[in-house]
This record gives C-alpha cells, sequence and structure tokens, in this order.
C-alpha cells in the first residue's frame, strides 16, 4: 500500500517521468523536486506541537492536489555572539535556527550524501520556517541500542554511519544525537533536525570519527563551490562566512582521508 501512494503523489504533482515512476516504486520517495514542490505548494490543513525536541517544531498536514502527506514546520532563529554557556557545554557563537535546516538539505544533494528529507523555506500561517518532508521511520538509533537490535548487514550499517560522521563533520553540526538518527525499515538512515549546524569554524569538529571513507562522498563533497552555494543558500540562510568555512572543512575532510590512506592504505580506509 505505501509504494502504491508514493507512486499515485508523484503523479499527483506531475513532475516525474513514468519510466522515473518505476524505478522508484520500491522505495519511499523523500528527496528531490517532486517533494520539494509538494512542500512549497500543499494547502496547510492541520498543525500540532510535537512533544520532543528543544526547538518547538511543529508537525504540519498538507494537501495538495488530493495527496495529504505531514511535514516537520520549525521558526526557532536564535543567535549569540561571543560565548555562551550550555547544558552539555560552552560555545562560541551559538546559532539555533531553522536558517540552516534548508542548507543541510540542499549540501546533502550537492554530495549525494541520499539521508536528509526535503526540506524548502516557508510562509505559513504568517511565521517563515524551515517545513521537511515527514519521513517514515522504524525507529530512532537510540531506540535500536536500547533494544539490543543489529542491523541485517553490519558492514552496509557501518559504511553508512561512516558518511553521517563526515556530514556532520562537513555541516559542523553539533547536535547529532541518537533520536535525530531514524531508521527505515529497510535499516537506511535518514538524518533531521540540523538547526544547530554550519558554525562560522575552518577546522572540523571531530576528527578522530572520520576513520574510513567513501569514494563516492569523497567525490561529492568535491562538487561543493563557493558561487553555487551563494546561490543556493546564500543571503538569509547562509552568511558568506559560513560558506567559505564549509569549504574550508570540505579540504580539511579531503586532506585527512589523503593522509590517512598514506599510512593505512586504500583497502583499510576506502569504501565505495
Amino acid at each position: 500500500m505505501r509504494n502504491r501512494q508514493g507512486v499515485v503523489f508523484l503523479l499527483a504533482i506531475g513532475l516525474l517521468s513514468w519510466s522515473s515512476l518505476v524505478a522508484q516504486q520500491a522505495a519511499e520517495v523523500f528527496q528531490g523536486e517532486a517533494v520539494e514542490q509538494f512542500l512549497l505548494k500543499a494547502r496547510m490543513t492541520a498543525i500540532k506541537s510535537i512533544p520532543q525536541g528543544v526547538t518547538a517544531p511543529r508537525r504540519a498536514t498538507l494537501e495538495l492536489n488530493g495527496v495529504t502527506h505531514d511535514a516537520a514546520f520549525k521558526t526557532i532563529d536564535e543567535k549569540k555572539s561571543g560565548y555562551t554557556e550550555l547544558a552539555r557545554g560552552g560555545e562560541i557563537n551559538f546559532q539555533d535556527s531553522w536558517r540552516t535546516e534548508i542548507p543541510a538539505y540542499e549540501v546533502d544533494k550537492i554530495i549525494g550524501l541520499g539521508m536528509v528529507p526535503a526540506t524548502v523555506q516557508r510562509l505559513l500561517n504568517g511565521e517563515e520556517g524551515s517545513l521537511q518532508f515527514w519521513v517514515a521511520s522504524m525507529m530512532p538509533e537510540a531506540e535500536r541500542i536500547k533494544k539490543k537490535i543489529s542491523a541485517p548487514d553490519a558492514e552496509v550499517w557501518n559504511r553508512s554511519m561512516y558518511k553521517v560522521r563526515l556530514f556532520d563533520n562537513l555541516i559542523y553540526n553539533t547536535d547529532r544525537h541518537l533520536n535525530n538518527i531514524l531508521i527505515t525499515k529497510d535499516f537506511e538512515i535518514r538524518l533531521i533536525d540540523h538547526s544547530r549546524s554550519f558554525r562560522p569554524f575552518d577546522t572540523l569538529k571531530t576528527p578522530k570519527d572520520l576513520t574510513r571513507f567513501s569514494k563516492s562522498l569523497l567525490s561529492g563533497i568535491q562538487k561543493l563551490e563557493e558561487k553555487d552555494l551563494n546561490a543556493r543558500v546564500g543571503g538569509l540562510l547562509l552568511t558568506p562566512g559560513q560558506i567559505k568555512s564549509l569549504l574550508k572543512r570540505r579540504d580539511a575532510i579531503l586532506a585527512l582521508a589523503k593522509k590517512t590512506v598514506s599510512e593505512k592504505g586504500e583497502a583499510a580506509v576506502l569504501y565505495p
């Protein structure tokens, strides 16, 4: 039933060809222009609070051409200069904003990560914020660990987690935790909550976490270009300084991968 609903959803929007639809029937579509256009054009029919999370997101129900789907609407927009004492420790130039949710998705698309649900900038009921496609998940990573559930393929799972760590270092995400790593029924990862990302720091947050690298993702991050990023997420979303720092962290990741390969060999470090 879910696969059929996914096909009907895409047909209703009318942005994908039939051959593309057939190819995607087996998986939930959560990224791409069709989903983005749904988020931008659909009418909101209901909205309610989400009990989890400190950023007070809300769950909006959207409808377009008879198709209904939910989305997470986030409007928090806090920024503090200098040093801020937080529950998890101090931080410089603290920011918690819906504005960085959209760049996280855009960077995902550029580098080919395939884990962040479609996210757009949207005005709802007079409030501006980020609107993220609601994905169906089986459980968060916290529950998987608590229940001691093993992934069906440990190597595939571990490789996915290496990609998550690279992405979080790339966007300097200070708020990755086990409840915003979602697991689908097919044991694929979906990443949410990126309102505390894109800090204006040139160095990597946790380089010690980067021990193995996906060759496709290393190739993907090389596609990040300042001009393209300015066009996609500049202005009200990311400052020029945040974009420059992102690119410097990208260079640091590439340098670290090269160094690790020289020390341990390609077979021990790289995977597809």
